[in-house]
């Protein structure tokens, strides 16, 4: 009996130790990641080392399970280095793209390493002393085993199951304390319980190996996030605005497009939700810039890491003369830090992308663009002109149709496309020549009466130094006109970025040529932040200390016409999601505003500039969603406390339902169950009620906030 006892204790031992190793092990990749992502340890906060303790657990469960020391070396060995080679990803990842890989992205992983190895190999050199302290614990495993050959013999079975059982009650037990720091959406709270927080800034609050499990968790199972239910939040201004209201007011949306009704009709929660929240939503209206454009072409261009740092007055002249002509965003900002389809479907749909926890099916594509291929897109930009202008959208891309499945989701959105090495051969392969784009792809359209095209370009892609062919190619001219000293990265983006000004300005000189120029609208906007760039090369181009919260998110977009005589500038806060509706807005298209997260830049409601961390700028504030900060842009001391809040308050539950609204309008296929239960095709033709039913579009009527103003 007394040999039986040592025996258990020398097995809780054996366990105990296993168990404090992992600990020790997975505090030192956590800290060690963090510090590379921060510099600092001081934001390694007590739920990054709390979340430790059930995956230690879980992880010291599987050792030790046989009875020869070997085995138990190697399943050792494996679980460390799979758990060290995660690490490691993130830290490639992120010193290459700008942010941590998220659950959601692992079914782009394939593509990230075939297409960015070239400039991957770059940052594994430069990590080389960080990647090998990552695996120290490895080393240490094989040294133990190999040299030392230390016995690693099993432990009793019951203590496999016992700290099976712990893994799980220690995990639940910190989920249930997590409230006792608060609840706000910046709180860790908020970061494991969100459905609509970004990956970034949930690692910080939670660990980047526990941040991962909850996605996956949301990956396969969805999230238990209460605060996702869509609730209308009042629009609150902080100074009184006195308008006077036309006789007559047009609003932008579809006539007997009866929310309330649809909610009736369905019984998916989802639906039902979003349709009460969109009938109590008010259509924004029509104004002076409504159909400034009507009957012209447009031009419409997501380009490759574009931003106002492309745009230089004696090396970018054609970009310099369209971003300071036509219509001026004096404050626009670009969403997105990283990930090319975000920005593009943003850009392309008015709504956004899901960028961390999304229900993905995972026999389909990565990504909310992705996820979109057999989603009913009839509101995105190619469908919609189709219908209104009754032309087919032609889109084109200087890469493979298959990369990101824009050969299928480029056509679900209406545009008839050609790809490389399918309708147009190029020079280069990664990146490859807008120019060659341009040239190869005008002549489809510019002897049609009319016409409206889309471009996603690649030349501008990272990173920036001459083993980037596109950098190689323009560096001497690109060196050649500057007038001042800037360092590799910013001179390499200009670089890069000179092959988008060559292929605009054979652009411009093809449409004036043709007789086509005064009567085409180009739009060119970036898809995301250069995240190649460095800080240093930031402040060289902006003349601006790097911010990562606000500015290095500031951009512009472009929305050029030659014929306009006199340029319009606009100061209101906008972003990717907002050029859409604006453009419908110009071109007079008819479109129901309630279906977009977007707002007409010229048009009423609440105007906002969001970035992908749920951070945004008003005319009033900058509000910080990852530390729930505000940074008022007016005068606090002229305005009553109470009414700050209020307004505060109101802007992050807008922002907020814009996103749920977006992500659930995906998900559900919302857009699917509008066309079923409405007549799109009406939208040409004026007047027309689809649903012609006189007496439901009376009691819709009556109980609009518009019943009151006529009153």
């Amino acid at each position: 009996m007394k040999k039986e006892g040592l025996n258990r204790k020398e097995n809780t031992v054996r366990a105990a130790r296993k168990f404090l190793s992992y600990f020790v092990i997975l505090l030192y990749w956590e800290a060690l990641l963090h510090f590379q992502l921060h510099s600092s340890l001081e934001d390694l906060g007590l739920w990054n080392i709390l979340f430790m303790i059930p995956i230690a657990f879980l992880m010291s469960s599987l050792s030790g399970l046989f009875r020869f020391s070997r085995i138990n070396d190697l399943i050792d060995l494996i679980m460390t280095l799979g758990v060290s080679l995660f690490y490691l990803i993130n830290l490639i990842y992120y010193k290459t793209f700008g942010s941590l890989f998220s659950f959601s992205m692992m079914g782009a992983g394939g593509d990230a390493v075939t297409n960015f190895w070239w400039s991957m190999k770059s940052t594994l050199n430069e990590n080389l002393i960080v990647i090998i302290l990552f695996e120290v614990p490895a080393l240490y495993i094989l040294y133990q085993s190999l040299i030392k050959k230390k016995e690693n013999g099993p432990y009793r079975f019951v203590l496999h199951i016992a700290m099976m059982v712990l893994a799980i009650v220690t995990w639940l037990g910190i989920v249930a304390a997590l409230p006792l720091t608060g609840t706000a959406d910046h709180s860790a709270y908020g970061a494991y319980h969100s459905r609509y927080i970004d990956t970034d800034t949930a690692s910080a609050k939670l660990g980047i190996l526990p941040n991962f499990i909850v996605e996956a968790k949301c990956s396969f199972f969805g999230s238990d996030d209460a605060s996702a239910v869509l609730q209308n939040a009042e629009d609150v201004e902080i100074e009184e605005l006195s308008v006077e209201k036309e006789e007559v007011i047009l609003y932008n949306e579809y006539e007997g497009l009866n929310f309330s009704r649809l909610s009736s009709k369905s019984e998916d929660s989802t639906i039902k939700a979003l349709c009460d929240y969109l009938a109590s939503e008010a259509p924004s209206t029509k104004n002076e810039y409504t159909g400034l454009f009507e009957g012209y072409n447009l031009i419409y261009i997501c380009a490759e890491s574009f931003s106002r740092m492309a745009i230089d007055e004696t090396v970018t002249p054609t970009l310099y003369k369209m971003a300071n002509n036509g219509i001026v965003l004096d404050n626009y900002y670009n969403s997105f830090k990283n990930v090319t389809t975000n920005g593009e479907y943003a850009i392309l749909t008015g709504l956004w992308p899901d960028v961390a926890r999304q229900e993905t099916n995972m026999g389909k594509l990565t990504g909310t663009m992705g996820q979109s291929i057999d989603k009913n897109m009839s509101f995105a930009l190619g469908n919609m002109f189709n219908l209104s202008e009754d032309l087919q959208s032609r889109g084109y891309h200087n890469y493979l149709g298959n990369y990101y499945g824009r050969n299928r989701t480029l056509p679900n959105m209406g545009f008839d496309c050609k790809f490389m090495n399918d309708g147009m051969k190029f020079t280069t392969a990664w990146p490859a020549s807008d120019l060659e784009m341009m040239e190869q792809s005008v002549d489809d359209y510019i002897n049609d009466d009319r016409f409206v095209t889309y471009y996603m370009t690649f030349s501008g892609h990272g990173n920036y130094t001459t083993d980037n062919i596109m950098v190689y190619r323009n560096i001497n001219t690109v060196n050649k006109l500057l007038d001042r000293y800037l360092p590799t990265s910013a001179t390499g983006y200009l670089s890069a970025n000179y092959e988008l000004e060559k292929a605009m300005t054979y652009l411009l000189e093809r449409l004036e040529e043709a007789g086509k120029l005064e009567n085409t609208v180009i739009v060119l906007a970036g898809d995301h932040y250069p995240y190649y760039l460095t800080d240093y090369g930031f402040e060289a181009l902006t003349g601006e200390d790097m911010d990562q919260n606000f500015e290095s998110f500031r951009s512009t977009c472009i929305i050029y016409n030659a014929g306009l005589k006199k340029k319009i500038e606009v100061d209101t806060p906008c972003c990717n999601v907002d050029i859409i509706p604006t453009i419908y807005n110009l071109f007079n298209i008819r479109y129901d505003s309630r279906l977009y997260a977007g707002t007409d830049i010229f048009g009423d409601g609440f105007h906002v500039a969001q970035i992908y961390n749920k951070s945004f700028v008003t005319k009033y504030v900058k509000y910080n969603y990852s530390t729930g900060k505000a940074q008022w842009l007016v005068d606090t001391e002229e305005y009553d406390d109470e009414l700050l809040d209020k307004y505060l308050e109101s802007a992050i539950n807008i922002v907020k339902n814009r996103y749920m609204m977006s992500i659930q309008i995906e998900e559900s296929d919302f857009y699917e169950y509008v066309c079923e239960n409405y007549d799109i095709s009406s939208i040409r033709e004026e007047g027309f009620l689809a649903n012609n039913d006189i007496e439901e579009i009376i009691d819709e009527f009556v109980r609009s906030e518009r019943f009151k103003e006529y009153q």
